[in-house]
């Protein structure tokens, strides 16, 4: 499978693995009526509404002959390469560009290779108490 949701917060984060292949996340919309397919994964659950998400940490690995580019919609905001780690979050300067676009990963060169994002939901987000 080229994404896994390995943790899906409601109303506040989640973190996705995709592995070397091309894929869409859905980032806005909500769990019942966003169109979901084999190629492209919606990170609404329950009853939030999202509008966007913001990368607040990318782990990543890739071959030696290719890369990996992150797009929002069709806006390239990040490129991997070789393995590392980057905390944007931590730097204190979450990657916020085109934060209602899809989130696109491509590989570039290789079919070896993985990207693990955090990411931070945008969006009607219910509390507990108010539904």
């Amino acid at each position: 499978m080229a994404v896994t949701i390995t943790s899906n917060k409601k109303n506040t984060s989640a973190v996705i693995h995709v592995s070397a292949a091309n894929t869409t996340i859905k980032v806005s919309g909500n769990s019942i009526t966003t169109n979901v397919d084999a190629t492209s994964t919606c990170l609404a659950i329950g009853n939030e509404v999202l509008s966007g998400v913001y990368i607040t940490q990318a782990f990543f690995g890739v071959d030696p002959t290719g890369y990996a580019v992150i797009k929002r919609g069709t806006t390239p905001v990040a490129i991997y390469d070789s393995t590392g780690y980057v905390d944007y979050a931590g730097s204190g300067m979450a990657l916020t560009v085109g934060q209602t676009a899809n989130l696109t990963v491509e590989f570039v060169g290789t079919a070896n290779g993985y990207v693990l994002l955090e990411v931070q939901k945008a969006g009607t987000l219910p509390t507990e108490y108010l539904g």
